[in-house]
């Protein structure tokens, strides 16, 4: 994938060269030559690195770089600004602003070019290192309710069994993986009082439970290297006949990463001891996941090929105990 630049330029004359030269280097370059565009652009691109030219009176550019850093999405984007009359008193007001750098102007494509490769593989290892953290965190988080195993990595392998026989990229077999660690990373909201209730939840706990869907997207949401996994974590508990939550989304509405990991969590959570009950044989699970899919909650056709890469190859064993909550009622 090509590295992101958003080139925010409303008075330069060079704007055009900028852009080409960069887009020669193997650069995907955007262009906003309003704020209204800058603002609209870092919502949908998340660029890896914003360049913003600051030049009065078109554009105050610590002022938009503050606008830009309140987005979710790109609190950890990189935004330089760019100028040929900054006083110091501009570079303090950048940096309150959020701004990463200040670039003195004019300096040649080639220096630029030097500034901006610098920048991005500084990027990078914040961003792999800020993955790494979340996947810490997601792990924390499901310690602190299993007993014996780890519930994620064999919902990973249970997933990845049934994208393979649906023809999954390596690359969207390895989004599925990942989006299996941190699907249920929301959970870090919910109190342990609740989590690990051994009884039903009552109707204003179910209700904090329905949250965690939304809050593991917008912790997960700043991070580019997520940012394809965030339906996944947002919709594991639609329905495909429009009762799940958060969105209330149906049928094929529902990704189909979303709806292969349902399958997998359901089975792999009847397939593990609970508190109120011991663990299912895998016909057994097998038949229960039928019975969701009849009754509109799974996804009918995923069931199927499941269960038949079940029967056919003896495929997923009984896997340790698990004391982790089921949320399916």
């Amino acid at each position: 994938m090509k590295p992101t630049i958003l080139l925010v330029d409303i008075a330069s004359h060079d704007r055009e060269n900028q852009r080409m030269f960069l887009q020669s280097h193997g650069y995907e370059v955007f262009v906003a030559e309003t704020e209204e565009t800058a603002q609209q652009l870092c919502r949908q691109v998340q660029p890896d690195l914003v360049l913003l030219h600051d030049s009065p009176p078109h554009l105050a550019g610590p002022e938009l770089c503050r606008r830009l850093k309140q987005e979710p999405l790109n609190q950890l984007t990189p935004v330089v600004l760019v100028s040929s009359s900054a006083t110091p008193a501009d570079v303090l007001r950048g940096g309150e602003a959020g701004a990463a750098s200040f670039w003195d102007t004019p300096c040649t494509l080639r220096d630029a070019l030097g500034r901006i490769e610098a920048f991005l593989r500084l990027k990078n290892y914040i961003d792999e290192q800020a993955k790494a953290v979340v996947l810490t965190l997601a792990l924390s988080v499901e310690t602190r309710h299993s007993v014996a195993d780890e519930h994620s990595g064999t919902l990973a392998d249970y997933a990845s069994r049934l994208g393979q026989n649906l023809g999954m990229t390596e690359e969207e077999l390895e989004e599925l993986r990942l989006g299996c660690l941190l699907h249920d990373i929301g959970n870090v909201a919910i109190p342990d009082r609740i989590l690990l209730k051994p009884d039903r939840l009552n109707r204003e706990e179910t209700e904090i439970v329905r949250q965690h869907p939304a809050t593991g997207e917008r912790i997960c949401a700043p991070l580019k290297s997520l940012r394809r996994i965030l339906p996944l974590i947002r919709h594991h508990h639609e329905r495909m006949n429009g009762s799940g939550y958060p969105d209330g989304l149906r049928g094929e509405e529902i990704p189909l990463p979303a709806r292969i990991l349902q399958i997998a969590d359901v089975y792999d959570a009847l397939m593990k001891d609970r508190p109120y009950r011991t663990a299912l044989s895998s016909a057994v699970a097998l038949e229960i996941l039928r019975q969701e899919a009849a009754r509109g909650w799974l996804d009918s056709d995923l069931v199927l090929k499941f269960s038949r890469i079940c029967q056919s190859s003896g495929f997923l064993p009984v896997r340790g105990r698990s004391m982790l909550a089921s949320y399916y009622t």
